[in-house]
């Protein structure tokens, strides 16, 4: 890779292409009309210290219930894995590190999620929450955190949510077939490849040249005893399969799509709900187990006397 400092150097100019927001809602498959508040006139003026608000819970309630009214917005308390979103320990957990702006930058986001405990089937916790936190409390945190008077000209998700947004950012280097590069996204600096397949080689030959993950991983399947058990799968896995095959048509192509899709589902899942599959990964766990038994039993080699 060589530095291309010359004619390279200067404001590089990128259109993004990126995945359409995943809708949500209150978690039980309402979708709210308007739960994102982003106000264009000046905020109201606060009507309580931020002090006041962490010690007292129903004042909290009570002035984040009033700032929405006052924006015309639908208010309703999220839920996630079946519970309602604890609101009010969200604010406090964010603001205490410094606002959601400053918890992104110090990439603190982890530690927030973590103080909430949230069960490893609630696979997409860290980007529900975050949602909630902008659609629900960044504008509330500006007003009664910051005293702010007049908003933000963009929220700090607000790039990542427009598709074909422009960017600004630097050329670091050339290789060939493409560049190195440094795009400022909002408060986040990111850096990254441009990369480009040449015109004179076709993609197919492109694509012969890497190895493929899935070849790969079909060679090693190979070299396996087709007489061995097959692996057992958790509940989540059972509901994934069933939602796959259901969401494919509708996301032809788009992988990540379709798996965000599903983590949203089943998180939103009531107890009742998810323990239908749970059972299904426990009875499937069993009967691993016992076919395993008798495959070892059947293979094992028999001990010199």
């Amino acid at each position: 890779m060589t530095s291309n400092s010359n004619s390279n150097s200067g404001s590089l100019q990128l259109q993004l292409q990126q995945l359409q927001n995943q809708p949500f809602g209150n978690g039980n498959g309402n979708e709210n009309e308007r739960t994102s508040l982003t106000p264009i006139n000046p905020y109201p003026l606060p009507t309580a210290l931020y002090q006041d608000l962490t010690r007292d819970s129903n004042l909290f309630w009570e002035k984040l219930q009033s700032f929405h009214k006052s924006f015309g917005t639908k208010f309703k308390v999220p839920t996630l894995g079946g519970k309602p979103l604890d609101l009010y320990r969200l604010f406090i957990e964010v603001t205490s590190r410094g606002g959601l702006e400053k918890v992104i930058v110090d990439r603190k986001w982890k530690d927030v999620i973590l103080a909430f405990r949230f069960p490893d089937t609630i696979t997409s916790a860290s980007f529900m929450v975050r949602r909630y936190y902008l659609s629900l409390l960044y504008h509330f945190e500006q007003v009664y955190f910051f005293r702010k008077h007049v908003p933000p000209s963009s929220t700090p998700d607000s790039p990542a949510q427009t598709l074909g947004s422009v960017v600004h950012g630097t050329i670091d280097g050339k290789f060939d077939y493409g560049y190195v590069v440094t795009v400022n996204l909002g408060s986040e600096e990111l850096k990254g490849v441009l990369y480009h397949v040449p015109d004179n080689v076709s993609r197919s030959t492109h694509a012969e040249s890497t190895p493929s993950t899935q070849n790969r991983k079909r060679s090693r399947l190979a070299l396996r005893d087709p007489s061995r058990p097959k692996s057992n799968r958790s509940g989540y896995n059972f509901f994934f399969a069933e939602n796959y095959a259901r969401l494919k048509p509708s996301f032809y192509g788009q992988e990540r799509a379709i798996s965000k899709r599903i983590g949203f589902l089943w998180s939103n899942l009531t107890e009742a709900e998810r323990q239908v599959y749970q059972e299904k990964g426990v009875r499937d766990k069993e009967r691993y187990k016992t076919e395993m038994l008798d495959y070892k039993s059947n293979n094992s080699t028999p001990q010199p006397q």
